[in-house]
Parts: C-alpha cells; sequence; structure tokens
C-alpha cells in the first residue's frame, strides 16, 4: 500500500511539473518587427487638417516643413479638410508642422514638436491651445 502511495504522488508530481514545464517554457507569439525604410524612423502620426494659407513654409521650395503663422491667438487642427468639420485643438504661432496630405488648400499635417497644453482655449472653436513643449 505504501508503495503504489509513494508511486501515486510520484506520478503526480511529474504530471503536474510537466504540465507547469510546458507553460513555463512555451515560446512566446513572434513579434511583429519595427518596420524602417531606409534606415529612417516612421513618420509621426498626423494630428489633423489645417488651412493651409494659415502657415508658412519652412524651407521653400520644397516645403517639407512649415510653422503656424496666424494672425490671432491659434490656428484650429480640423478632423476633415474643411471649415465645417469639428476642431480638435489649436496651435500656438510658431510651432512646427510637417505636411503629410494636401486638399486644395488643407494640409494634412503631423506636429515637428513634442505638443503640451497652454491651459488656455481657442475663443473661435473652444478647444485646447497647445505650444511645443520646451525641454530644459
Amino acid at each position: 500500500m505504501k508503495k503504489l502511495f509513494l508511486t501515486g504522488v510520484a506520478a503526480l508530481a511529474i504530471a503536474s511539473s510537466t504540465a507547469n514545464a510546458q507553460l513555463a517554457y512555451d515560446p512566446p507569439a513572434r513579434a511583429t518587427p519595427f518596420l524602417v525604410t531606409n534606415g529612417a524612423p516612421p513618420p509621426p502620426p498626423p494630428i489633423g487638417w489645417v488651412y493651409g494659407p494659415y502657415t508658412q513654409c519652412g524651407d521653400p521650395p520644397r516645403c517639407s516643413m512649415g510653422v503656424v503663422n496666424v494672425q490671432a491667438d491659434g490656428l484650429n487642427v480640423r478632423i476633415a479638410p474643411d471649415g465645417a468639420s469639428p476642431a480638435v485643438m489649436a496651435l500656438v504661432n510658431g510651432v512646427p508642422l510637417i505636411p503629410m496630405d494636401k486638399r486644395g488648400d488643407w494640409l494634412l499635417v503631423a506636429a515637428g514638436c513634442d505638443l503640451t497644453p497652454t491651459w488656455a482655449w481657442s475663443w473661435t472653436a473652444s478647444v485646447p491651445l497647445n505650444r511645443c513643449w520646451v525641454y530644459f
């Protein structure tokens, strides 16, 4: 009886350790590799659409970079390339922009810096006014 009991305990211990070992040592799912094109990092994500005449080209004639240049507290960033679509944020003058697409006078842009709130609101669209984060 004692041998049967010890054999049962040993079999149970081996079975449970085998099951745990299998769970512990299964290889992880294969991760998707980070895609790099010609050694360059991926482009920043777009933040929305801005009205192109309210920006200033930073490197003519290519215009691969621009800045906000508007005679107001900020430039509204919209979800679609038209003045009727809702604004999601506003940007103060001088914020660098990276154009990603163009439709008529409207530019789909990404921020050329890390944005941070100014804790003020755009009085025209009632959205937060953002500026570039300053690193010290």
